[in-house]
This record gives structure tokens, C-alpha cells and sequence, in this order.
């Protein structure tokens, strides 16, 4: 499962892109730097895009919920959104999982919906600093 994760506003909304065969140990690692990515910044919530539109086969809700509840979801984790999901079961595990781990998630259809969602509900967040490589179509 490779994927990409980079900042699409510096210390404010990171977007990460996951595509191809997923594996337990890849999704660890992603949690993982969305983390130290947390970490790093002073903002009090950043938030998380997650483009999920091109793996080609996603592991378990239960098992990605296992996961995360091991590494953990850091406490100034604001939204995380995802976007593009194909696998109406995949976005109904997520639901139910980000319940029972206390965080925010919400599924949308694109990235631009995604970005209208943060604008709705984080006014905070400095559109003027967009890294643009990561919203132009490719």
C-alpha cells in the first residue's frame, strides 16, 4: 500500500493519499506519521484528508480500527475526512470505529468537498498558504 502524506496547509490540514493493496504494517505506518505530524505543529487541531479513492483492496474496518486504537489518535487530531471512498462497507466500518475511538470523521465525495467542509467549520485555517502541487487534478 503505498501512500503519500504531506501538509496541504502547513501545521493546520494534512493530506495524505493511499492507493494500491493495503497492508497492516503500511496503515501503522501511516497512522503513525499523521501522529509525528501532529506532533510537530502548534495548531491546536489540525485536521486529516485522507484520499482513500484508489486502493485496490482495503483491509478489515475491524482490523484499521485495532490499529488505530493501538498507535493511538492524538489528541489534537481535528477532523479526519475521507474522501473518495468506493466500499460503502469500508465507509460504515469507519463510522462505527471512529465512534468507539472518540475522534471526528466524516466521509466525503472529492477533495473540493472536503476543503468546503473545513472552511464551514474551522475558520481559523489559513486558505492562503494551500500547497496547490497537492489540489491541481494530475
Amino acid at each position: 500500500m503505498p501512500y503519500s502524506i504531506d501538509w496541504l496547509i502547513p501545521d493546520q490540514v494534512i493530506f495524505m493519499r493511499v492507493f494500491g493493496v493495503t497492508t497492516e504494517d503500511e496503515i501503522r505506518a501511516s497512522f503513525e506519521s499523521v501522529n509525528t505530524m501532529i506532533e510537530s505543529s502548534e495548531y491546536p487541531h489540525v485536521h486529516l484528508i485522507d484520499d482513500t479513492g484508489d486502493i485496490e483492496k482495503p483491509i478489515s474496518p475491524v482490523k484499521a480500527l485495532e490499529i488505530a486504537r493501538e498507535i493511538g489518535i492524538h489528541e489534537r487530531l481535528g477532523w479526519s475526512l475521507i474522501t473518495r471512498e468506493k466500499s460503502v462497507l469500508v465507509r460504515m466500518g469507519t463510522a462505527f470505529g471512529s465512534s468507539l475511538v472518540k475522534s471526528k470523521v466524516k466521509s466525503l465525495a472529492t477533495l473540493e468537498d472536503a476543503i468546503e467542509f473545513l472552511k464551514s467549520v474551522d475558520g481559523s485555517l489559513n486558505w492562503d498558504q494551500v500547497n496547490q502541487t497537492l489540489v491541481l487534478p494530475d
